[in-house]
């Protein structure tokens, strides 16, 4: 199982960057937050290579964490196929977006419009993740 993780959790990595990428370079997500990533809140990077670099990174641990928990929970799930991995998706979405989502919610000033960002799109990373896992070894 350990082999499965690590190579599926580097090229689910791979996947998730790439849609983390779409999801918040596009027209609409820029729409939304114009203006708002200048708010005290947020930390304002001096480099975007850097930033890019941290946030694959960083992410990427949480991608071993869901591809283990993904390869351990899914025989559990009694629905086969995609229905299931939705399911499972869904709750790993749930267990790894609201604590954030809360935590910045009452610890900072980072405005409303991004907290949903951060939901919407970090619930959609999340189900990219599990889609991919339940397609490539599920």
């Amino acid at each position: 199982m350990i082999a499965h993780v690590v190579l599926w959790g580097a090229l689910a990595g791979l996947v998730h960057f790439v849609v983390i990428a779409l999801l918040y370079a596009n027209p609409i997500t820029d729409r939304l937050s114009a203006d708002l990533e200048k708010a005290p809140a947020v930390k304002q990077w001096p480099s975007k290579a850097r930033y890019f670099v941290t946030q694959f990174f960083g992410t990427q641990v949480e991608v071993y964490i869901l591809t283990l928990g993904f390869f351990w929970l899914r025989p559990v799930i009694g629905v086969s196929g995609y229905v299931g991995a939705l399911l499972l998706g869904l709750l790993l979405a749930a267990t790894r977006v609201y604590p954030r989502f809360w935590n910045m919610w009452i610890q900072t000033n980072y405005p409303p419009r991004l907290l949903a960002i951060e939901v919407i799109n970090g619930t959609l990373g999340t189900l990219a993740i599990v889609m991919f896992l339940q397609a490539v070894g599920g």
